[in-house]
């Protein structure tokens, strides 16, 4: 009987040490799979930098902006005829809820689109969109002077509006940054 115990003992073993084997393989298969391997740097460009994630709260900043921004360029280049500084308030309005929707839109359903053209796009769509309010607006209340004003004051527009919206992701980042270091 001893024989027999000592067989089935060393079979045994000799299971066990080869099971033993095989979890050690698995588990340098798992480490390799887990070890970060060297990352590729990559520069994101944030094209619809917003101000907030809350919805309503990035409307109303959206619409600041976009309000002190536009009073500010037909006050001071005078790219339009303004006869009531009211029209402003509703080019802004519209200009800001049309702007969020296709902007949420192609960045949902057409994202190739827009980092295909780098987010120009945004600007084409932003000097049709001055033409339409052009268009809609009789002219005896609000007209460009020309047809070339509404594609340069979309472009001052836009490059005016970014810089702002740096300065604003910068300072928000750094006070975030200075929360975390309190803690």
């Amino acid at each position: 009987m001893d024989k027999k115990d000592n067989k089935d003992i060393r079979k045994e073993i000799e299971e066990l040490e080869k099971l033993i084997n095989k979890v050690k393989k698995q588990n340098e298969e798992e480490k390799k799979k887990h070890t970060p391997k060297q990352q590729n740097r990559v520069i994101k460009i944030n094209l619809a930098s917003s101000y907030s994630n809350n919805f309503w709260v990035n409307m109303i900043f959206s619409f600041l902006i976009n309000f002190i921004v536009i009073f500010a360029l037909f006050k001071l280049f005078e790219f339009a005829v303004i006869n009531n500084d009211a029209y402003i308030i509703y080019i802004v309005g519209v200009f800001t809820i049309v702007e969020e929707f296709y902007r949420r839109y192609l960045f949902m359903k057409q994202p190739k689109i827009v980092i295909f053209t780098s987010g120009l796009i945004f600007t084409l769509i932003n000097v049709i969109i001055f033409y339409l309010i052009d268009l809609a607006i009789p002219q005896a209340h609000f007209a460009f002077l020309n047809y070339l004003h509404p594609i340069s004051f979309v472009v001052v527009f836009q490059l005016i509006r970014t810089i702002i919206k740096n300065i604003y992701i910068r300072v928000a980042h750094r006070q975030a940054l200075n929360k975390i270091k309190r803690r």
